[in-house]
């Protein structure tokens, strides 16, 4: 079945080929007054450039007549019709897109919105106040247990020495 489908394609592209060139008119042999002679311009067709001086003509009579509605002829209207190649814009130029890179317009981050919408009177200082507080407390607690460990400490060397007997301390240091 693959090689009927292809023999039939192959077959309609040599009958196509075969109309498209015998179908082509031949192009005009060029007029002896083209060639160029000695130190002479060489003549131009213009049919074989796909100028139509038809057109040409007619652009020309518009123009008259855009001169002699408007009564004068210093309002000057000209049309140019301008024909190239379009520069190519690199649109990714100077942009990364790497995974930590910090796009350019972006959403804003968490501490841009938090600096944002609150007051500098509400926003907590760059030091953590709360937790420098609960460790100063921690280590006032830890100093009060230390110095009471060490007066019953001392307690019970001064009853050891007397000769009295009692149970040691709990603590430890």
């Amino acid at each position: 079945m693959r090689t009927g489908a292809l023999a039939l394609l192959l077959a309609a592209t040599v009958v196509a080929t075969a109309r498209a060139q015998v179908s082509a008119p031949a192009a005009p042999a060029a007029p002896a007054e083209a060639q160029p002679t000695n130190g002479q311009e060489p003549v131009v067709d213009a049919t074989r450039l796909g100028v139509s001086l038809s057109r040409i003509r007619k652009g020309l009579r518009v123009s008259e007549a855009r001169e002699q509605a408007s009564g004068t002829p210093l309002k000057l209207e000209y049309q140019v019709q301008v024909y190239g190649v379009a520069p190519k814009f690199d649109i990714l130029q100077d942009f990364d897109i790497s995974r930590n890179a910090p796009l350019q317009y972006g959403a804003p981050t968490h501490q841009d919105f938090l600096n944002q919408w609150t007051p500098q009177a509400y926003r907590s200082p760059r030091w953590p106040v709360g937790a420098l507080a609960g460790w100063a407390l921690s280590q006032v607690a830890r100093r009060a247990d230390k110095s009471k460990c060490e007066q019953a400490i001392a307690e019970y060397r001064a009853l050891v020495m007397q000769g009295t007997p009692t149970a040691a301390p709990r603590c430890s240091q």
